[in-house]
């Protein structure tokens, strides 16, 4: 019913909702460039879409005739003739520090064909670092709350790679935090998304996923923040980097097929550096992260009708070890290769001793070690220390785990009083 513009860098169109006449319908268009994003009125009868309003968020219609839409934290209104599908008067306020959720420019509210409104208070999302034990004893909190999404640890652990949005932007950037002094400096700026950073073994560089150009590519840049991103990969379907081997040799990403969904490619850094298929199935592959010796692959994989964690041989030959059964996401690796971890779906963080040479792969029954209270399952949101001893966490902060709901029961007799 709709095509995306690449003259406006559109990457998606949601929340629709049907008008009145049951012909036409709104829906949001997302653009990397935060400025092109709109909402629109699409048609059943014909192809061609209407601009209506430029918001960086969903919209809902509510009769008589109403669009209700957020702007900076407030739920505003304005008049809609269906008829003409055109905006009329000015917009007024209908409630203040309505939440918002930057990853899918969400607005917490929703509004019923017989007046009820409801929405969620506070502000944007935010998020808090913390470091904690084998136990989940908290053992400190590197650096401020922010809006943060995925992280990586450094190779030395004196820093952490971390995506997080940009209120001016309204995308994400990577940020770089020193861990020690809990001071964070921007490493990426560019106006479209930059995420899923991902640094060398020598810490020498960060490789990191942006939508730059249309399609998510792969890109570079000196950790030091010296120079400019140099352009990895770059094709037209979307691809995330997820792990860059010890030996330095191999960068391995997920890459989106029409046909084959997520599936996983390896990039060497040698010879003609052409990308070699490590897992292609009509299955979601993903998230895979090297053994030291880069002679296996830990991957979450729905094949089995769930995300399971599963190993299998690089470069691959024979079969694959499921390692988790009650589900399981995120898998990492410590540095010695004794030890995997990964997020169950009940949300407990799991242990598993593993014993991997050149003829096989051995693991022990997974063992949770405690609680992950992370912000989404969606990005990487935790990291493991080499030994194994500690982990860094991206937690929700917790006042905004508390925000009230509120109800109004006829909310344009209200916003008339």
């Amino acid at each position: 019913m709709t095509t995306l513009d690449s003259s406006r860098q559109e990457n998606s169109h949601r929340f629709p909702q049907f008008l009145p006449d049951g012909r036409h319908f709104l829906y949001y268009a997302r653009s990397t460039q935060p400025e092109s994003s709109a909402i629109y009125v699409g048609s059943l009868d014909q192809p061609q879409a209407k601009r209506i309003i430029s918001v960086n968020a969903n919209v809902a219609y509510a009769p008589p005739g109403y669009l209700l839409f957020p702007r900076e934290g407030t739920l505003m209104a304005q008049a809609f003739d269906v008829a003409s599908l055109e905006l009329t008067g000015a917009p007024f306020r209908v409630a203040e520090q309505v939440g918002y959720f930057r990853l899918s420019n969400e607005a917490y509210f929703s509004v019923s064909d017989t007046g009820v409104l409801v929405y969620q208070s506070g502000g944007t999302a935010r998020t808090q670092l913390v470091w904690v034990d084998r136990s989940g004893k908290q053992l400190g909190s590197p650096g401020p709350p922010g809006d943060y999404l995925s992280l990586a640890l450094s190779p030395d652990e004196k820093r952490v790679a971390i995506e997080r949005f940009d209120a001016l932007t309204g995308t994400p950037d990577i940020w770089l935090l020193d861990l020690a002094r809990g001071i964070s400096s921007r490493f990426t700026s560019d106006p479209a998304y930059d995420d899923y950073p991902v640094w060398s073994p020598d810490g020498s560089r960060i490789v990191f996923a942006s939508n730059r150009d249309g399609a998510w590519n792969l890109y570079q840049k000196l950790s030091s923040g010296a120079g400019s991103e140099e352009a990895l990969l770059k094709s037209s379907d979307q691809k995330r980097p997820n792990d860059w081997s010890l030996d330095g040799r191999f960068i391995l990403y997920q890459q989106l097929s029409p046909d084959t969904q997520w599936d996983l490619w390896v990039l060497p850094l040698f010879g003609d550096r052409q990308p070699i298929p490590f897992l292609q199935t009509k299955f979601n592959e993903q998230r895979g992260v090297f053994s030291p010796d880069a002679r296996w692959i830990a991957y979450e994989s729905d094949d089995s009708g769930s995300f399971q964690v599963c190993v299998r041989s690089f470069p691959p030959s024979g079969g694959k070890s499921q390692i988790s059964s009650e589900g399981g996401r995120w898998p990492r690796l410590r540095r010695d290769g004794k030890e995997l971890f990964y997020l169950a779906a009940n949300g407990k963080l799991m242990a598993v001793e593993v014993k991997a040479n050149a003829s096989g792969f051995e693991f022990s029954v997974p063992k949770p070690l405690f609680e992950a209270h992370t912000v989404t399952r969606l990005f990487a949101s935790y990291a493991v220390t080499a030994d194994g001893q500690r982990f860094l966490l991206n937690t929700p902060v917790e006042e905004s785990a508390a925000a009230p709901i509120t109800v109004v029961l006829n909310w344009a007799a209200e916003v008339k009083r």
